[in-house]
């Protein structure tokens, strides 16, 4: 009879051990999915802050082109009236 719930208890043991288990594995899987879902939120606020730093450099550029056109531009006017 002692046999009986031993292997009751091995059992019992099992069917905790199959159940923690489980939940484990789908708090695991869980995780990944929040983890895969936060990497793919990441790379794509990286791209965005990419996209307007490259922005910036194009206006910044813009800004130096017309700024030196209109120096030339004063430049050649200075030049025009000092030389009437």
């Amino acid at each position: 009879m002692l046999y009986v719930i031993a292997a009751l208890v091995i059992v019992l043991g099992l069917v905790l051990l199959a159940v923690t288990l489980q939940r484990t594995l789908r708090k695991a899987a869980r995780l990944k999915a929040t983890a895969a879902r936060a990497q793919a939120d990441i790379a794509d606020r990286r791209g965005l802050v990419r996209a307007r730093i490259a922005a910036l450099g194009v206006a910044l550029a813009q800004r130096r082109r017309i700024g030196r056109e209109q120096q030339v531009a004063v430049v050649a006017a200075d030049a025009e009236g000092r030389h009437r």
